[in-house]
């Protein structure tokens, strides 16, 4: 039945797309502002950082904790930068503490300061931009080099570069009663603002080196460093990264096979073709990175996509086969 459908579809008329894979995880970085004598603020973070570090989503989040001078600048963590915490607050139009921002979007302070459906929404997402953070050296002198790498084209727009030290968890007994404050902003690598980021091409990366020395107040073994790519003036973030991240193992260095997709545009359902391959997974994205759950079908070299539920617009799709991975990009109306 299948072979009937496909050849009745290369009789119409086919639109073969090869694209490059947008394979990189999207994590969600979460600006947490906060305040070490803050009452509220020691009420309500130990239910945001259950939520954060939950089995399910730790490995989805880059977190940092900056501490603005309200409600109180005899907070401990914003005395030990004062400039930089205000400069990182003033990014933001921040309405109190605690609040936090979601991949550069601004959440006006609320009870709890997330909710897991609100979390949820940010969750698999893809990124164009793959960010690799590495570290070395003794305390006094650490090397740093971030490695940014385009797996696909990257939108237009007015980037930046923004890299911070942060220590992981700090065991201090604080005015508001909290004890473990986690992901606690130290220092900028780069201005506070960000520093220009020349955007690579698909497929190429650019790589920024920086030397930082551990303070004698910060703990060594929990200080790392936190790097991101923000779009300045919509304030969206496009990927952010720690040297605790995953290896990317599979990227636009092994070139991407051509997908043939029939009907194109397509409603109900779209039918793939990997030539001789066979498929074993699929995967749905669309253009802004979130990813779908749809059905599919797969008979020999031929997979049934069920698109009927889909919104309208543009979608990629990634077929795993048993001998490569194939992309395409079909429109549903």
């Amino acid at each position: 039945m299948m072979k009937k459908i496909l050849s009745l579809l290369l009789f119409l008329g086919a639109v073969s797309v090869a694209i490059g894979q947008v394979t990189a995880k999207k994590y969600v970085l979460i600006e947490h502002f906060t305040n070490s004598n803050c009452s509220s603020c020691a009420s309500k973070n130990p239910a945001f950082f259950n939520l954060i570090n939950q089995a399910q989503y730790a490995d989805d989040v880059h977190h940092v904790s900056i501490h603005p001078m309200f409600p109180y600048p005899s907070c401990v963590f914003y005395q030990a930068n004062t400039t930089e915490n205000t400069a990182w607050t003033n990014l933001y139009p921040v309405a109190g503490t605690p609040s936090i921002a979601l991949n550069g979007a601004y959440q006006n302070p609320s009870t709890p300061i997330l909710t897991e459906t609100k979390l949820q929404t940010y969750l698999n997402q893809t990124s164009p931009l793959h960010m690799k953070v590495t570290e070395t050296g003794p305390n006094n002198a650490r090397q740093v080099k971030v490695t940014a790498k385009a797996l696909d084209a990257i939108p237009s727009g007015n980037y930046k570069l923004f890299v911070a030290i942060v220590e992981k968890k700090v065991n201090q007994q604080t005015g508001n009663g909290e004890s473990v404050h986690h992901n606690v902003f130290r220092k900028m690598l780069t201005a506070v603002q960000g520093n220009a980021f020349t955007v690579p091409a698909a497929g190429e990366t650019v790589d920024y080196e920086f030397s930082y020395s551990v303070s004698n107040n910060w703990n060594p073994d929990e200080v790392y460093v936190l790097a991101f790519v923000k779009e300045v003036d919509t304030k969206v973030v496009l990927n952010s990264g720690t040297r605790f991240d995953p290896v990317l193992t599979s990227t636009i260095e092994s070139t991407p096979q051509q997908l043939q997709i029939f009907p194109n545009p397509v409603s109900a359902t779209a039918v793939l073709d990997l030539g001789l391959d066979k498929a074993v997974a699929v995967e749905l994205f669309a253009l802004n990175g979130q990813r779908y759950q749809t059905g599919f079908e797969a008979q020999g070299s031929l997979v049934s996509l069920n698109t009927a539920s889909l919104p309208k617009g543009v979608y990629l799709v990634k077929v795993t086969g048993s001998q490569a991975t194939y992309t395409g990009k079909f429109i549903k109306q």
